[in-house]
């Protein structure tokens, strides 16, 4: 799975969006995560990150504004129905496996 030019910055934009409903800080998230902060701003920035770290901080965005009782934005190319696809091409984690892990 790859972004074009236009799908990325939409997709910065949307990661972007729901990163101010969290209230969250990369570096809070890299903490949750158990991932370096220049993984979780590289993959915010869509760019030079791995495509799983993307899926990853995303997941962990909507994680985190559901259970916070809200709904996130939509996301235009990380949708549901590309997760299967994704799946296919990179390793994706589960974030409520990381969150679990973590808080034992």
């Amino acid at each position: 799975m790859s972004l074009n030019t236009r799908e990325r910055a939409a997709t910065r934009d949307e990661l972007h969006a729901n990163l101010a409903l969290t209230l969250l800080s990369p570096a809070t998230i890299a903490a949750e995560l158990g991932i370096s902060e220049q993984r979780v701003v590289a993959a915010l920035a869509v760019a030079g990150s791995r495509p799983e770290d993307i899926w990853l901080v995303r997941d962990y965005l909507d994680y985190s504004i559901r259970a916070g009782g809200a709904t996130p934005h939509p996301y235009s190319s990380l949708s549901e129905d590309m997760r299967a696809a994704a799946q296919t091409w990179f390793p994706l984690v589960d974030v409520q496996t990381i969150i679990d892990e973590r808080s034992i």
